[in-house]
Order: structure tokens, then sequence, then C-alpha cells
């Protein structure tokens, strides 16, 4: 179990006191264990649920927290995956019939959009890194990839006082607007992760004019921070990632 000195830490997941913050408006601790620079956060990928020859396929990943600065910490994240796998993905996301063009361009707004990076120096392999900024605290999580880093401007993905059917939105420079809306709070202990069930929060976010996913929901937990990305595609798939937090 993770040891970090929440005041609130008995009490189930959102029984926090709500405030006049506004959604991006976070505060709290982020003096946390999860965010120590050092600790990794393992994801995990149900290939086998999603191609029937997973046997054959070959991926790794790795997200570190590299720096915690003023209450924002830096995680690096690189993906490493065989061009094989990387086909599968193709017809997953519905462009495998696209021309070459096209596909450039949904793949450069996914790696605009996200900040990251393609390196294909090895051969057969691809490999994506990003170096993502959040806030994470006692009281909720927060990103700056809307923003492009610009960290006077976060994006909240959780607060730990909201309740179902609260409802958020971001800008970002380019006119590409992100709704976020809290769809699900758990009572009792019902989210798989490894072998433990959690309480959770589930925040659905779209994004105008994404080319490949039609959403993606966060799980999060008021404990151990993000344990869950379910990806939802264009083509009606959906693709569940599982997060494990440090010592979980």
């Amino acid at each position: 179990m993770i040891i970090t000195l929440f005041p609130y830490r008995d009490l189930p997941c959102g029984l926090l006191d709500s405030s006049e913050e506004g959604p991006n408006d976070l505060n709290g601790n982020t003096d946390l264990e999860l965010t120590d620079v050092g600790q990794d956060w393992g994801v995990s990928m149900d290939l086998g649920r999603l191609f029937p020859n997973v046997w054959k396929y070959d991926y790794k990943d790795s997200n570190t927290v590299t720096k915690r600065e003023n209450g924002i910490t830096t995680v690096s994240v690189n993906l490493d995956a065989s061009f094989d796998l990387v086909h599968e993905f193709d017809t997953l996301l519905g462009t495998q019939d696209l021309p070459q063009a096209a596909k450039l361009e949904v793949v450069n707004w996914i790696l605009d959009h996200y900040g990251a990076t393609i390196d294909l120096s090895t051969p057969n392999r691809l490999k994506i890194r990003a170096d993502v900024k959040v806030k994470v605290t006692d009281q909720g999580i927060q990103e700056f990839i809307a923003s492009k880093g610009d960290l006077s401007k976060p994006f909240t993905v959780i607060k730990y006082n909201m309740k179902v059917g609260d409802s958020w939105a971001f800008t970002d420079s380019k006119g590409v607007t992100t709704r976020r809306t809290v769809t699900y709070h758990s009572t009792t202990d019902d989210y798989p992760v490894g072998f433990w069930n959690l309480k959770v929060y589930k925040t659905e976010s779209v994004v105008d004019g994404d080319p490949a996913l039609q959403k993606i929901v966060y799980v999060a937990n008021h404990k151990y921070g993000l344990v869950g990305i379910h990806l939802f595609t264009k083509t009606g798939k959906e693709i569940p990632l599982t997060v494990f937090p440090p010592a979980l």
C-alpha cells in the first residue's frame, strides 16, 4: 500500500469540502510520494483482448517522473513498438485504407496535440516520446497538454469534490476545444487495478476535430491518482489501459 500523509486518507473517495474555485483551479498538497522524482508509473495494455495473435507483437513502455518543481510534475513517456503492432493499430483506428498523405495528417495532428515526437531510427520499430507536465495534488489532477506546456493554463482531469454531471472545457491556441464531464463516481470498490478494486471517478474527454478518437475516459482514485485510461476509436473500438501508480 502507498504511504502518503493525506489528511483525509480514510475517507471515501469524493468526501472533500467543496469550494468556490473554478473547475480549472486546483489547490492541495503536491508533495506526494506518487510524484517523487524517479517514480515509475506502469501502464498495461490488454493486447490479447485487442489482437488475436498477441504473442508475436513486441511492445514496451516507460513512464518516469523526471522533475517536480513548484508543484508541477514532469513525466517522461516513452513507447517502443514493432512495426507489425503499429500496423494492427492502423486497422484498429480505421486508417489502414487512407492514402499515405491522409495518414500523415492524422499522425501529425496527434503528435502536435499531445506534444510527442516519433523516432524511426531503429529498423522495424517505432518509438514515441513526450514530456508530460501535470499537477497532482491530494485534491485532484490537472494536465498542461492542452495548453502546450503553458503552466499558466492548466486543464483539470478531475477534482475530488466534483459530482457526476459536472462539466468544463478548454480551448487551445489553435481554437480546438476539449470538453470534459464527470460521468461516474463509485460508491463501492468496483474498478480493478491489478489485485485491487478501487473507488473511482470517470471523466469523459471529447476533443473537437480529433481524427482518430471519439473520446477518452480518464479513471482516477482519490488516493492513487490516475489508475486507468480508456480510448474509444472512431471505429467503435475500446482500448483499455490500466495505470499502476507507484507503491500501490
